[in-house]
């Protein structure tokens, strides 16, 4: 898919399946992580400054990604084939951009989405404007690798780290004070791990994807496909890319 399309965002069925089976008592690792950089923008990093507000287009969003993919001065620039997913929430109305970014935040709650949120409501009077240029994306640069994993996957994971703890330490102890300790201990946090984990399995959120594979010279001809309404004035977007994106590729589904 090297164009631009909305899609519906949830965790994959495999994170479900792997929940079931730590439920029922079978101890079985969560295998979701990601390695890679990733670059986010929005209005307030990259827009243009008006009297009324910053403005971003999803065209002029990717005028500066397209920018960064080409510039050869940084020396953490991924090089060779890797995989590139965008994620892009936009919209021609502050609350509408708001509800969007609030939905996606749950199950992807990245930096940009965070910061664009926050800014978005502290300017929600901001009136409709066209922008006719986009400065380029001199800052953030390209980090070097490192474990981009998505929060909402880490968390997951932390639930059944802890739960198999718990598990295994109340079985090595049989003292019974130290027991009924670990048993109301054990309690209190499955009720929390339940919440975080109803919460994630049932959020959803729609948001245009971009999905696609080579160099990044490559694959910034392919950027500007099938963009929304360039009428879209609020944009916050985050491109990961690194050698196997697959596990993000997981939670991207048709609508």
């Amino acid at each position: 898919m090297k164009v631009w399309k909305l899609k519906k965002i949830v965790l994959p069925p495999s994170v479900t399946d792997v929940l079931k089976e730590n439920q029922q008592g079978r101890a079985t690792p969560l295998n979701f992580s990601i390695s890679g950089v990733k670059i986010g923008v929005h209005n307030w990093s990259h827009g243009l400054q008006e009297k009324s507000g910053k403005y971003l287009s999803p065209e002029n969003a990717m005028n500066a990604y397209v920018l960064k993919f080409l510039d050869y001065n940084d020396s953490n620039r991924p090089q060779g084939e890797q995989d590139v997913i965008g994620l892009m929430i936009t919209a021609s109305h502050s609350d509408e951009f708001i509800a969007k970014i609030e939905n996606i935040a749950t199950l992807l709650p990245e930096p940009t989405f965070k910061q664009a949120l926050d800014y978005a409501k502290a300017s929600a009077t901001i009136e409709q404007t066209k922008m006719i240029k986009t400065p380029a994306m001199a800052s953030p640069a390209f980090a070097k690798e490192a474990d981009i994993t998505p929060q909402s996957a880490r968390t997951l994971q932390s639930v059944l780290r802890n739960a198999a703890a718990i598990a295994t330490t109340s079985v090595a102890n049989n003292i019974n004070d130290v027991i009924n300790a670990l048993k109301q201990k054990k309690a209190e946090r499955e009720r929390e791990n339940q919440q975080k984990t109803e919460r994630l399995l049932s959020a959803t959120a729609q948001a245009y994807a971009f999905i696609d594979r080579g160099e990044l010279a490559e694959v910034a001809m392919n950027l500007k496909r099938n963009l929304p309404d360039a009428g879209n004035i609020f944009t916050a977007c985050v491109m990961f890319i690194g050698k196997d994106l697959s596990n993000l590729k997981g939670m991207i589904y048709e609508l």
